[in-house]
């Protein structure tokens, strides 16, 4: 089983594209926002085969440098997979991983000899799906690593564009239902805005004042267990909690 390494890779304005790769081999890249960027890192990296495209939902600020990418492939063009309710939202998506909403499961992909799991975490979008690589042997820290694209954002979650709140409930809970720490990879760098926004839910939240001073960019990846001690939309008790703190959001200046 090889050694993966997750680099992220910003795009557009405040975008996170992430490249997983072994050295020297195969590559794949998560949600590439715009080519140019993930362009220039594979080439940089040499020796790089980009064999898959990992699409968390369909936005396209997630999926705009798909269609060049695999257009440059020529004629080993890589994978594109997404859930399969994004199908004929996703350029080229030719894997359509038809994963539950209540636990991750085998999405018959692997990267590097090891299998990548998926959950279904609507919310966000109606389509939007969780990337899994479990702990390899040989991390000592057990932890392994998930791509949230804009469900689960550091400290925060992504607007309800489609889904529910009772669906970003739940969502949230199961991501955060993974070892504490288990590193979660997000889509976007709205962390200290989000902090902020934590602040003023639960002002006696120490862990938050902590945690805003210790703020570094790019401040992804987070952990389930930093989620769990200061995020405010997981830590909502219950659904229509949840709704009337992402109704504050969309509205706060702060």
């Amino acid at each position: 089983m090889s050694t993966l390494r997750i680099e992220a890779i910003p795009c557009l304005r405040d975008n996170y594209a992430y490249l997983i790769s072994e050295a020297g081999g195969d590559a794949w890249i998560v949600d590439p926002s715009e080519p140019a960027p993930l362009v220039e890192a594979l080439a940089q990296r040499q020796g790089l085969a980009l064999r898959g495209i990992l699409a968390t939902h369909h936005h396209h600020d997630h999926v705009g440098g798909i269609e060049a990418l695999v257009a440059g492939a020529g004629d080993d063009p890589p994978w594109v997979a997404g859930h399969a309710s994004d199908r004929g939202r996703i350029p080229r998506q030719s894997v359509f991983v038809d994963a539950p909403n209540d636990r991750f499961v085998a999405s018959g992909i692997e990267l590097g000899g090891r299998p990548l799991l998926a959950m279904w975490i609507p919310g966000h979008t109606t389509g939007a799906i969780a990337w899994y690589l479990p702990a390899s042997p040989d991390d000592d820290s057990a932890a392994g690593d998930v791509f949230t694209g804009d469900t689960l954002f550091a400290a925060g979650c992504g607007r309800l564009f489609e889904g529910t709140a009772a669906q970003m409930h739940t969502s949230l809970k199961n991501l955060t239902s993974l070892s504490p720490a288990t590193r979660l990879w997000f889509g976007h760098e709205y962390t200290a805005a989000n902090l902020r926004f934590a602040a003023m839910i639960e002002p006696d939240n120490s862990a938050i004042r902590g945690r805003q001073a210790q703020l570094s960019v790019p401040s992804t990846p987070t952990s389930v267990a930093a989620e769990l001690a200061t995020n405010p939309f997981v830590r909502s008790s219950v659904a229509e909690e949840l709704g009337e703190r992402r109704a504050a959001k969309d509205v706060f200046r702060g």
